[in-house]
């Protein structure tokens, strides 16, 4: 009887500790996409602030608006990386 529950609990643990394992894996899937759109967007600023020293035109809405899209995704991947460490610390 001891030998099962020594069975049971065993089995649990590597359950649980799989199902872990798998939203770490997928977080760090979500981080990577993230980064990626942060790295787009950033090109994306730097073509728009080059296109407005180019032409002397004032593109500070469109900067604006990107700016504010990058702070929004910067503060998802903050979440994210602090969700996979709780994760990883049990």
């Amino acid at each position: 009887m001891e030998k099962r529950n020594l069975l049971e609990n065993s089995a649990s643990f590597l359950a649980r500790k799989s199902g872990q394992m798998l939203n770490v894996g997928k977080l760090k899937l979500s981080i990577a996409n993230l980064g990626n759109d942060i790295y787009n967007l950033k090109a994306e600023l730097g073509d728009v602030v080059y296109q407005s020293y180019r032409d002397g035109s004032d593109n500070s809405e469109s900067i604006e608006e990107i700016c504010v899209k990058l702070a929004e995704k910067d503060e998802q991947l903050q979440d994210m990386k602090k969700q996979v460490e709780l994760l990883q610390e049990k």
